[in-house]
């Protein structure tokens, strides 16, 4: 079932979301990492985000139960706890690999691992479109809840 905020797109509007994230994932493919243009096709999707977050995220949020009932005087011991756990061991990871001993090859990084798939122009796009994917499901799932 469509989320609150996705209810006011007709599927037209929906399929050219989808053609139009696939039109712009193949072109960003096409760039060379860490130049301009690269940067720019990366840049103007997170710019967007910023902006789609500043317009449709409410200010303050309260804990919802599953019956989307307010709860009051409970709140999660530390919001971003799973975040910071998961950065952690990211970084953890890039960082024994780095300072380990021996070949690269032998402990690759999650870096060796994209540049990997990057060389190959279809799974470059399908990874761009999939960070696209992830970056609108972040928006839509903070955005507010639209009246019926």
């Amino acid at each position: 079932m469509a989320s609150g905020s996705d209810s006011k797109l007709n599927p037209m509007s929906r399929w050219l979301m989808v053609v139009g994230g696939c039109g712009y994932s193949l072109g960003a493919a096409t760039t060379t990492p860490f130049t301009f243009p690269a940067d720019v096709m990366a840049g103007a999707p997170i710019l967007a985000m910023a902006a789609l977050i500043m317009a449709r995220w409410p200010w303050h949020t309260e804990p919802a139960r599953s019956g989307g009932e307010p709860v009051s005087g409970w709140a999660p011991p530390h919001p971003y706890l799973p975040w910071v756990l998961l950065l952690s061991v990211v970084t953890g990871w890039e960082l024994f690999n780095y300072l380990a001993h021996g070949s690269r090859a032998d402990h690759p990084t999650l870096s060796s691992m994209t540049d990997a798939v990057d060389g190959y122009y279809p799974l470059k796009a399908m990874l761009f479109f999939g960070w696209l994917s992830l970056g609108w499901l972040v928006v839509r799932r903070g955005s507010r809840a639209v009246a019926s």
